[in-house]
């Protein structure tokens, strides 16, 4: 069994071979659908040709499932979370930058963070601590 990625809504898979899909709306309204590698640390992203944005933007991130807005207010207002069961079932919070070209991959358990990824984690983790309360 490879690892699933699910909607902390919903719990709706929300990988698609080797792709996460989300809906997206940037902050100028644009609307699309976003595919993310499952590769924790691995940023390349493919869109539809029509779903355009600036770097820095916020982009908001939903379930294309239930419609749930993934981001994550309480703890950032540039972050959102999916859930992922690995091949022994354990559980992890996925919290990923909703703003444009911002490298930032936390993977979180029990409130404490497993492991970061990218050149920007270091922002969040020095933020966290031991992780996001919530």
């Amino acid at each position: 069994m490879k690892n699933r990625f699910l909607c902390p809504s919903c719990r709706s898979d929300l990988k698609i071979k080797n792709s996460i899909i989300f809906s997206a709306q940037t902050e100028k309204g644009v609307r699309g659908l976003v595919l993310f590698s499952p590769e924790l640390g691995n940023y390349s992203i493919i869109h539809v040709p029509g779903f355009t944005y600036s770097e820095g933007e916020h982009i908001d991130f939903f379930c294309p499932v239930c419609h749930a807005n993934l981001g994550i207010p309480e703890v950032g207002k540039d972050l959102a979370e999916v859930v992922l069961v690995d091949e022994r079932k354990e559980e992890y919070h996925i919290i990923f930058s909703e703003t444009a070209g911002k490298q930032c991959t936390i993977k979180m358990k029990e409130n404490q963070i497993v492991a970061a990824y990218g050149e920007d984690a270091d922002e969040f983790s020095n933020f966290w601590g031991e992780g996001p309360r919530y």
